[in-house]
């Protein structure tokens, strides 16, 4: 064991990396002065860090180690692949898209169009599907707790995140995945172990990092294959003009972003590392232009919500301005609701990351490793968007409280395998 580390010190100095880069990196490129959005990101923070800090008063009891079993993860893990497997049989045996043929992103874009039809299959894969966060997140924390069977773990979480990657075509699976990995770390040094799991070297984690950021240029790539792009520079312009509509400014200067100086296959890789920067980036303008639209419209911060239940019973879920952007949680809350509410929103999250420490350290796993994971994760993901407005955040979450209340009520009749001495049903 090592000394504890404060997740809220981590989330803050990360937040305040993301949001001075971004704001460096549009200053140069575009002359943008993004001030509003560097200082509602640093005091949505330090609000958050004010509820924390209440919430840890009390003294810290000792900890208490306890963790999941092998045995567990895996049937979670399997479950989740099932669902996977049901997505993939609703959406081309049901409904008739061809991934292969078409490709997915415009497999993508035909369910988009369509939208989703709400069937058994289809609604059991899609909540059950999203489980595999539940295993990725108890990966980190007891890789070095468990013996047999961690590999196998290991390669279904890898399977079960592919699998989406592939039939969303999209960036979200991915960006909750790192946002929980990132939170299960800080849970780790919060209770006093190593951030980084014996598997995951400092090397190794910054070789993950560069093929992310990879696999993000190589989805910008099938889109824009499957949207006709003439080729990379091409799609880089229609990306730029797209998010910059928000701000005239930077649109008019979308044309030199574009990298032409060298080859084809460099030009390639130049203007969609360029687009992953871009649209990492365009919170910044979005987030300025946002809190002072004075069109207030309709509510902005759960359209994540809206979209997975509404339209699933039939309701239109009105189309804002702001559709198809990353909007950061601060300036959607201060969007709809003003700086009250905002301050309000952050200082309870805040509170609550402290609540679910503090359950973390006393070896509760549901209630305090996940609900601490989940709870960091958010401030992390507000960065760039509301967690609210990721339907897959809010299926994973109703897909572990499911999977936290059969653990529960199989642990009553003593039918939980405990591989462990504090095996998980002891700990929910």
């Amino acid at each position: 064991m090592t000394r504890s580390k404060s997740p809220i010190l981590s989330t803050f100095w990360f937040s305040a990396i993301f949001s001075i880069v971004a704001a460096i990196y549009i200053g140069l490129i575009f002359d943008y002065s993004s001030i509003g959005f560097f200082l509602l990101v640093i005091g949505s923070v330090l609000v958050a860090t004010l509820g924390y800090s209440v919430a840890m008063i009390p003294r810290a009891p000792p900890v208490k180690e306890r963790s999941s079993t092998v045995r567990f993860n895996i049937v979670v893990g399997l479950v989740a692949l099932l669902g996977i497997a049901a997505i993939y049989y609703d959406r081309t045996v049901l409904r008739g898209i061809d991934y292969n043929q078409i490709g997915i992103a415009a497999a993508r874009a035909e369910l988009n169009r369509v939208g989703e039809r709400g069937g058994l299959i289809s609604n059991f894969g899609n909540l059950f599907s999203v489980a595999i966060y539940l295993p990725l997140i108890n990966l980190v924390f007891d890789w070095e707790k468990w013996s047999r069977g961690r590999y196998i773990v290991f390669i279904i979480v890898i399977l079960g995140l592919a699998g989406l990657t592939y039939l969303t075509a999209g960036r979200t699976v991915i960006l909750v995945a790192i946002a929980l990995a990132a939170a299960a770390m800080f849970g780790r040094g919060a209770t006093g172990m190593r951030r980084l799991p014996s598997f995951l070297t400092t090397g190794r984690l910054f070789a993950s990092l560069v093929a992310i950021l990879i696999l993000f240029g190589m989805i910008f790539a099938l889109r824009a294959d499957a949207f006709g792009a003439a080729n990379a520079g091409d799609y880089l312009s229609q990306l730029c003009i797209h998010l910059s509509q928000p701000a005239i400014e930077i649109m008019s200067q979308c044309s030199s972003t574009i990298y032409t100086g060298g080859t084809a296959w460099i030009n390639d890789i130049m203007n969609y590392a360029t687009a992953v920067i871009l649209y990492a980036f365009h919170v910044a303008w979005v987030s300025d232009a946002i809190i002072t639209d004075g069109d207030q419209g309709v509510v902005i911060t759960f359209t994540g919500i809206q979209s997975l239940f509404l339209s699933r019973f039939g309701y239109q879920v009105a189309i804002t301005d702001y559709d198809g952007y990353f909007i950061p949680a601060a300036s959607g809350l201060v969007h709809d609701f003003g700086y009250p509410v905002m301050i309000s929103v952050f200082a309870v999250t805040g509170f609550l990351l402290g609540c679910c420490q503090r359950a973390m350290e006393s070896g509760r796993i549901f209630f305090g490793r996940i609900a601490f994971c989940y709870v960091n994760s958010a401030l992390l993901l507000s960065l760039l968007i509301s967690p609210l407005s990721l339907p897959f955040y809010i299926l994973s979450i109703i897909a572990i409280g499911i999977v936290g209340g059969l653990a529960k009520v199989f642990a009553v009749f003593g039918m939980t395998a405990q591989d462990h001495p504090s095996s998980w049903h002891s700990a929910v």
